[in-house]
């Protein structure tokens, strides 16, 4: 149905609430090396300098990756890319993760963590709700609906495999894996100067599988997402998959 969506204000204040604790949690405390259970104080990348109240120990591996914020630009995929709208199609997400070294040099490590995506697919028509499911008409001229979006929202937890080189500045290699729930979706037009918001999609809502990719040096990386998951469980509506592109900074 149609209405301001301010009902979803209250939880997505305590996801929020959550996700700044487990921020501060777990971007502080590490392995420090493969067999350890002693919490690491080193803390690389943009705060590579601050080792806590007191040095690290020499000859344990560093940690890296432990904070990841992306900015990402997704598009649905069915037996092709479905046309979509640019304008709209940008949205961020955050992985908190721990870094376990599976060698000396921290050059081969398994990560793993929590993460949090909201992602938006710009519309260039509205959704039909219809008897046998949902489905999209991106060609349709009826209504011009150039700024429309769909708005999801999801809580992962990733696991992934870390390659990387030896020196200062390296060059990094991820690949994993992800299992999630996607909830709170939305859409959002703008008809005749007017905004129409409506919290009712229907088989939205339910778990989500998906493998990534992230490639860079140092800080920084690209990355791309494919769910494997179809975005709407309706076996009778369109079966889009979100594919997401974008860029990574690492803060830890």
């Amino acid at each position: 149905m149609l209405g301001t969506g301010n009902k979803n204000g209250g939880k997505m204040k305590i996801w929020l609430s959550f996700l700044i604790s487990w921020v501060f949690g777990c971007s502080y405390g590490q392995y420090d090396d493969r067999d350890s259970l002693i919490a690491s104080r080193y803390r690389p990348g943009i705060m590579w300098f601050n080792t806590g109240w007191r040095p690290a120990k020499e000859g344990k591996p560093r940690k890296y990756d432990r904070l990841i914020f992306d900015l990402n630009y997704s598009l649905w995929e069915q037996q092709g890319i479905v046309p979509t709208s640019a304008r709209g199609s940008i949205g961020w997400s955050v992985h908190t993760m721990w870094d376990v070294p599976l060698n000396t040099g921290n050059g081969v490590a398994f990560g793993w963590g929590f993460s949090y995506i909201q992602q938006r697919i710009g519309l260039k028509s509205a959704l039909v709700h219809g008897l046998e499911g949902l489905h999209y008409y991106p060609d349709s001229l009826q209504v011009d609906y150039s700024r429309g979006r769909l708005t999801s929202h999801m809580a992962q937890i990733p696991v992934e495999l870390r390659f990387r080189s030896k020196k200062w500045r390296q060059v990094k290699l991820h690949v994993g894996a992800s299992i999630g729930y996607r909830f709170a979706s939305n859409t959002v037009y703008h008809i005749d100067g007017l905004k129409v918001k409506s919290t009712d999609i229907p088989n939205s809502k339910g778990l989500t599988y998906a493998a990534h990719l992230r490639f860079g040096i140092r800080n920084w990386a690209f990355f791309g997402a494919y769910t494997i998951s179809p975005f709407f469980r309706n076996k009778n509506s369109d079966k889009w998959r979100p594919l997401t592109f974008g860029i990574s900074l690492s803060l830890f």
